[in-house]
């Protein structure tokens, strides 16, 4: 488990951009695999998707440590940010998900236009 450092860079909204950059980067890379499974460049698009897959696990990591310190009785500053943070991560968990079954849509869609 990640340990959200206790330092001057420990601050609630640090760990917001990070979530943000995680996420984005997430949802940023599964759209571009699936354009290049779309071109035919199923390598590329294995290597974004796996990036995708990884950058994604390192939001879920942040979540995950602001979930176990809240569990633990360290209380959290709640405010925009945080809760924008929050909202970026589950939409590009959504969209990386989505985007897996579309690649796997569009490997059959390729498949079946060679026959």
């Amino acid at each position: 488990m990640t340990e959200i450092p206790e330092n001057e860079n420990s601050t609630t909204e640090v760990i917001a951009m990070q979530l943000i950059a995680f996420s984005g980067n997430a949802r940023s890379l599964a759209f571009e695999a699936f354009n290049e499974t779309r071109d035919g460049n199923l390598e590329e698009a294995e290597k974004m998707l796996e990036e995708a897959t990884d950058s994604i696990a390192q939001a879920h990591q942040i979540q995950m440590d602001l979930l176990v310190a809240e569990a633990n009785g360290e209380k959290t500053e709640l405010g925009i940010l945080l809760v924008h943070a929050q909202d970026h991560f589950m939409t590009s968990l959504l969209a990386v998900d989505m985007m897996k079954v579309m690649i796997e849509m569009q490997k059959k869609i390729s498949e079946l236009e060679k026959r």
